[in-house]
């Protein structure tokens, strides 16, 4: 009973021309009718009507496959291209121009602060730095005064611990106002200025901003985002299956799902080695040319393939498969004479789809050696195909 279902809704279109004794009339399909019989596990077609009805004959061949490798991931950005700003130490938000969207140069301010702590740091390293010049004289006079036993060793020692404290103080004050981004030269030449200035520590878009106009922000609290799209890469996800397979430089083609007709490429730049337990997969870096930055935004869900191998493939036109459900098969020319063709069904394993031809996973060599039904095989599809 199962075996008279499946054949059933293979040839439903077929019964509708089968054993018509009008001559010239016609099924729905558009197939004169009296012109095929379904035999068991096939079919016999009258050579005429074969002809007419455009079908064709062909043999598998054997070609050059693409073996491919299908994921998917998101565009992101190297962590050097993005950079969050944050205030190294406590203040007022005083001056915050930018929106996101605006593009920063590298070194540009970005937003000031005021805080008094600001001010009282680079008068402390002021005031160091004037009680230096003073210190080392002091220190090499009782340097040679101690020398030429004037002085105690006392006078000498104090002398030097002052200088050596002193200059150690300038040396943590100027680190410090280094990590403010504080140029100490320029400090001891115009001296103190109010504000503290954030930089753009690279260039690129704001795409966050977390600040408004007289808040408090306190330290390390992040206040504005820059990435720099530049550096566009692919975040590719593959299972540890296929990870193998994966090597550098391997070309990538990759689309948008809402418009998978416009195809970009890209190649494998690095290849992760570790396993993410949940999902099992491996990350994958795909490198993407400058000139697609702008097509991209930080984020864009995408479907990619990756080439990974070229292998021979025992292969059928498109054309010659007809689905079946999950399955598939093809008909083979089983009987040929002068007035019919008799063709049987043949179930087929499929493996790569590729320009126009479908791959067949361990042919019969028998079976390469019949010829396949490769045009005109629409009459003989089910509604399911």
């Amino acid at each position: 009973m199962i075996l008279v279902k499946k054949y059933a809704a293979l040839f439903l279109s077929l019964m509708l021309f089968v054993n018509c004794k009008e001559k010239g009339t016609t099924t729905e399909t558009g197939m004169p009718e009296g012109t095929i019989e379904i035999v068991e596990n096939g079919i016999r077609i009258r050579a005429d009507q074969f002809k007419s009805s455009g079908m064709a004959l062909g043999f598998a061949d054997t070609i050059m496959v693409r073996e491919e490798v299908n994921t998917q991931g998101y565009i992101d950005v190297p962590p050097e291209n993005r950079a969050v700003i944050s205030a190294p130490m406590p203040g007022f938000i005083k001056h915050a121009p930018l929106i996101v969207g605006d593009k920063v140069r590298k070194g540009q301010r970005v937003i000031v602060l005021e805080n008094p702590d600001f001010v009282a740091l680079q008068q402390e390293f002021l005031e160091a730095a004037a009680q230096q010049d003073y210190l080392r004289a002091e220190y090499e006079r009782q340097k040679t005064l101690f020398a030429e036993q004037v002085t105690s060793r006392k006078n000498y020692m104090k002398a030097e611990s002052e200088y050596r404290k002193n200059d150690a103080k300038i040396s943590s004050l100027k680190a410090q106002l280094g990590l403010l981004r504080v140029d100490t030269d320029r400090l001891l030449a115009e001296g103190i200025r109010p504000n503290l200035n954030l930089i753009a520590p690279i260039a690129g878009s704001i795409t966050d901003v977390k600040v408004s106009l007289g808040m408090y922000t306190p330290p390390n609290q992040a206040l504005l985002e820059i990435i720099n799209t530049e550096h566009l890469h692919l975040e590719l996800g593959i299972f540890e299956g296929d990870a193998i397979k994966i090597k550098i430089g391997q070309p990538i083609h990759f689309y948008l799902p809402e418009n998978p007709g416009q195809v970009f490429d890209g190649e494998v730049y690095k290849v992760g080695n570790l396993v993410e337990m949940e999902s099992r997969t491996l990350r994958v870096h795909g490198h993407i040319p400058a000139s697609l930055a702008e097509k991209f935004a930080i984020g864009m869900y995408v479907q990619a393939v990756i080439e990974v191998a070229e292998k021979e493939a025992v292969v059928l036109p498109d054309e010659a498969v007809i689905r079946e459900g999950e399955g598939a098969f093809a008909l083979v020319l089983w009987e040929q004479t002068e007035d019919e063709f008799h063709f049987k069904k043949i179930p087929i394993d499929l493996g790569i789809s590729q320009d126009g031809y479908s791959q067949i996973i361990s042919p019969d060599p028998e079976l390469l050696k019949r010829q396949f039904l490769t045009g005109g095989t629409y009459w003989f599809r089910t509604e399911a195909d």
